[in-house]
């Protein structure tokens, strides 16, 4: 199993946009071949929101990340002003589950 969490730095005046833009996500990262969960998750302390993913493999990962439905995911985003100011990719293996 492969994890994938992707840290987005959002003033907190932009999360409601942000969570916004990633609303359709949930329900398209269903139909992406080995990505087991996605979470979109909102610290209430930070000015911080988090893309959370988990895979059946990092071959699964990066397949989605060459794939056409990831382009078209960030093109929406992009056009549709994404409130980010940053970001920072994580990518861990899983060793322990349960």
């Amino acid at each position: 199993m492969y994890v994938v969490f992707n840290v987005l730095q959002v003033p907190a005046e932009g999360k409601t946009k942000m969570a916004e833009l990633f609303a359709k996500s949930a329900e398209n990262m269903k139909q992406v071949p080995g990505c087991l969960e996605f979470l979109f998750l909102d610290s209430n302390e930070e000015d911080k929101q988090i893309v959370f993913t988990k895979w059946e493999s990092k071959e699964a990962f990066v397949a989605w990340t060459q794939s056409e439905s990831f382009r078209r995911a960030h093109d929406e985003r992009r056009t549709g002003q994404s409130t980010a100011t940053g970001s920072k990719l994580e990518t861990y293996q899983v060793i322990h589950s349960t």
